[in-house]
Parts: C-alpha cells; sequence; structure tokens
C-alpha cells in the first residue's frame, strides 16, 4: 500500500476515557471509544500534506466547492457501480454512501469503517426512554441487556472480519461488503448475518417497547429505523442472503452519468496549482482541520506498482493543471429509515451519553461522536488530463523511471496503471519540460464528497 510517513500533528480532540458507556444495537456502527483528530498546520505539514492542502484550496478555487461542506478524498476511487434494480443496491455503492467520513478537510475513505445508519440507530438506542411504569421500565432494561449481549457478540465478529480484511486489501479493492462475498470473506459473512440476525431481534424488541413510553419523538424515529420498506437487498449474487440495509439512493447512476457526457451533457472544469502556490487553512472548513494525508500525492505507475515520484516534492517551478472532460456533484440521500438528529439535539440521553465531548462519556455530535456526519453528494470527473511543468533537472532526474511508466497519479486523480486507458506526452518549452497525461477511461472517479454536520 502507498504510505506516507506517520508524523502526529497538533491533536484538537482529547480522547474518551476508558468509562465511556458502551453502545447497543446499530450494525457497524461507532464502536469505539472517540479517538483524538489531527489537525495540518502549514507550518507542520509534511511534503505530501503540503501537497494534499494545496489541492485542497485550488479545488475550491477552481471548482467553486465550499470549504464549509467539501471533503477531499483518497484513495482514488473509481465510479464503476452498477445500475441497481428496484429494491436493491451493490455493495460497493451500500459501502461508499453508508461509511462516516473521517473528521478531516482531507480525509480517507475506509470501506470497512462505521456505518452512519448503524450509528444512527445507536444513536436513537441512547434517547432516554420515559416511563412511571415499573413493569415497563423492568422490560426495557431486560431488553436492552439483551441487546448489549448480542451487540457484543456481533462486535467480535465484525473485528475479526475487519482484521482479515485489512490484512489482504489495500485501496478498498474490494470494497469490505464486496469482500465478504469472496472466498476470503466467506466465513466471516456467514457469522456476521448470525450475529447481525440476533442483534435484529433483540432491537425489533426494545423498538416495540419503546412505542409504550413517553419521551416526544423517539417511538417514530425507532419505527421508521427499523420498517423494512425503507431498506433495500444486496444485489451481489453472494450477499443474496443476507439481510436487508438500510437505503441510501444517488441522483445518478454511474452509466446514466456517462450518458449524458457523452450525449454533450458535459460540465468541463480545470484546477491549477504548484509547488509555490500558497498554503490553505484548514481552519477554515467544516472540519476546521484535517489530518495526516496516508497516502502519497504524486505516483507514478512503473514496474507494475505504484511509485512515490520523490523529485516532484522539492521542484520549486513545478506548475500542474488538471482538466476535465466533465464534472459534477451527485446527490447521496438517506432513505426514510432517517428522521433526521436535530430533534433530539438536546437528547434526553441515558446517563453517560451527551450532545457534546465530555471527559468520561460517550458523545453524539462532533469530531469522535456518534453521529458526526454524513455524505450528502459525491464530487465526480470524466477522463480528467493531467499537464506538469517541472524544470529540465528535474526531468532528467525522474526520465529513467518516465520511460518504463504506465501512468500517473495527482492526489486522488489516476491516469493509466494496471487498467490502462490513457495517452502520455512530454515536450519542451525553453526551460521548462511539461508532461501530459489524458485519460481515454470510461470509468469516472470519484474525487470529494460533500459533507453533512450534526445536528441538523
Amino acid at each position: 500500500m502507498n504510505q506516507t510517513s506517520s508524523d502526529t500533528l497538533d491533536a484538537t480532540a482529547v480522547s474518551a476515557t476508558a468509562e465511556a458507556p458502551a453502545l447497543l444495537g446499530g450494525l457497524r456502527g461507532h464502536s469505539e471509544a472517540p479517538s483524538a483528530q489531527d489537525t495540518a498546520s502549514p507550518l507542520t505539514l509534511s511534503a505530501d500534506d503540503s501537497a494534499w492542502n494545496i489541492l485542497y484550496g485550488a479545488i475550491v478555487k477552481g471548482l467553486g466547492t465550499s470549504p464549509q461542506n467539501f471533503q477531499l478524498v483518497y484513495p482514488m476511487t473509481s465510479w464503476n457501480w452498477p445500475t441497481n434494480n428496484l429494491g436493491y443496491t451493490s455493495a460497493a455503492q451500500y459501502d461508499f454512501c453508508a461509511t462516516i467520513p473521517q473528521w478531516s478537510a482531507t480525509g480517507a475513505y475506509v470501506s470497512s469503517g462505521a456505518t452512519y445508519d448503524g450509528a444512527y440507530q445507536q444513536f436513537l438506542n441512547c434517547i432516554m426512554l420515559d416511563t412511571t411504569d415499573p413493569a415497563l421500565q423492568q422490560k426495557i432494561v431486560a431488553a436492552q441487556n439483551n441487546l448489549t449481549q448480542s451487540t457484543q457478540n456481533y462486535q467480535t465478529q465484525l473485528n475479526q472480519a475487519t482484521a482479515a480484511y485489512n490484512s489482504q486489501v489495500t485501496g478498498n479493492n474490494p470494497t469490505f461488503t464486496a469482500w465478504l462475498a469472496s472466498p476470503a470473506g466467506f466465513a466471516y459473512n456467514a457469522q456476521l448475518t448470525a450475529a447481525m440476525n440476533q442483534v435484529t431481534e433483540n432491537q425489533a424488541v426494545l423498538t416495540a417497547l419503546t412505542q409504550q413510553q413517553k419521551t416526544p419523538n423517539i417511538a417514530n424515529a425507532q419505527a421508521a429505523a427499523a420498517d423494512q420498506d425503507y431498506y433495500t437487498k444486496l444485489s451481489d449474487p453472494t450477499l443474496s442472503g443476507n439481510p436487508p440495509v438500510p437505503s441510501w439512493s444517488l441522483a445518478l447512476a454511474s452509466q446514466q452519468w456517462v450518458n449524458q457526457v457523452q450525449g454533450g451533457g458535459a460540465t468541463p472544469g480545470s484546477i491549477s496549482f504548484g509547488n509555490n502556490s500558497a498554503a490553505y487553512s484548514y481552519s477554515n472548513t467544516w472540519a476546521q482541520g484535517s489530518t495526516s494525508v496516508g497516502s502519497w500525492f504524486w505516483q507514478v505507475y512503473a514496474n507494475a506498482s505504484w511509485q512515490q515520484i520523490s523529485e516532484f516534492y522539492t521542484d520549486s517551478s513545478l506548475t500542474c493543471t488538471i482538466s476535465f472532460k466533465a464534472w459534477d456533484t451527485i446527490g447521496i440521500t438517506p432513505g426514510k429509515w432517517y428522521s433526521g438528529t436535530n430533534v433530539f439535539k438536546n437528547g434526553p440521553f441515558t446517563q453517560g451519553y451527551t450532545a457534546y465531548e465530555q471527559a468520561g462519556s460517550t458523545w453524539m455530535f462532533g469530531a469522535g461522536g456518534v453521529v458526526p456526519c454524513f455524505k450528502t453528494a459525491m464530487l465526480v470527473c470524466y477522463q480528467p488530463t493531467i499537464s506538469i511543468s517541472v524544470s529540465q533537472s528535474t526531468y532528467q532526474q525522474f526520465q529513467q523511471n518516465w520511460s518504463a511508466s504506465g501512468g500517473i497519479q495527482v492526489g486522488p486523480f489516476q491516469i493509466g496503471g494496471s487498467s490502462g486507458g490513457s495517452s502520455m506526452n512530454w515536450s519542451q518549452s525553453g526551460d521548462s519540460m511539461t508532461l501530459e497525461v489524458t485519460s481515454t477511461s470510461l470509468v469516472p472517479l470519484i474525487f470529494g464528497v460533500n459533507i453533512a454536520v450534526q445536528p441538523q
């Protein structure tokens, strides 16, 4: 896997203590105590972090994205999900839409991460249930205890599956749920499915009891979250026996969008930056900071692998323009299982749970919270052209690698590589050498998402 240094940047949040209470239910929900978040300061950025930071600013300036909701995403993600039949969704689409974004202006997409729909169920289970009926209260406590036990068993199975997936797969290829359908993940999927069914059964008992208590709005929210009419089946054949998952819809399928572009409905765009470009202030973003990026910025595909282009980081004359034949913002919408968080922004929460960070508690909102944010759209591009101008000395140093290369990657924008589909050439202009690489691939790329910070 392409890795950079693991330098630690300035922490802006304090980890919750070990006394924070456990969360109930929520398949693939928030499972650990909130973790500290790192904020990238221009004075502490590594070479890779600096380049990603400059790219973020170039996208905001060149494409007009809003730093109040835009996240630059890595690693490179192809938007090649199949068009779904009614009532079905592919594992890859579900994983991308449902996973909670990293609390970071430039963030990693981790397909094995917590899902927002799972975390939302946990959030609802943290709302205090109001009853003066001792018999009903006793039933609620018993249901919560049963749900706790089944959740712990499910989490144990999930941790084992996630560890196996992370040890075998890089770059989310395949995504976590899709991997469960593979020979390597099949046994884990069977164990997870059995554990899921027990959690779902115990959740149904608690949801039914919720209808008998008096806390406003929670009964309807729990009923909607459990309504199977708002769920979809996974379309992957090997996952046909899996329980349905909460639905997430896209404004357009990949092939529909490509057809529009090829039919003349394209919106072109471009971004430009260089090694001398000013650093972007992450404090102006929705996350008010960014974690250190775990991926090289400048890469070349040579000798059947992606390799870092170290020469590009130190060339003060380097400039880069990335032009798109088309780019767009594709909406992502949770199904009717989702009733929002705003009505419960002040709880009431059961003991040990709080709206915002407090020592010793499990909190709901903000960095490290149970339901910090979710994706409302993804930014996609089609057939990008990358033009990079460097000095003659940089070209001479890089020439040997380039002669054996089959692709280039700048941030999340990848052209060529093992999948091919590119044209490339060098040209000279004065003291500069310019590389131009154009994608001929018919598969769009995802390079960012829009974020809805909670509560709302």
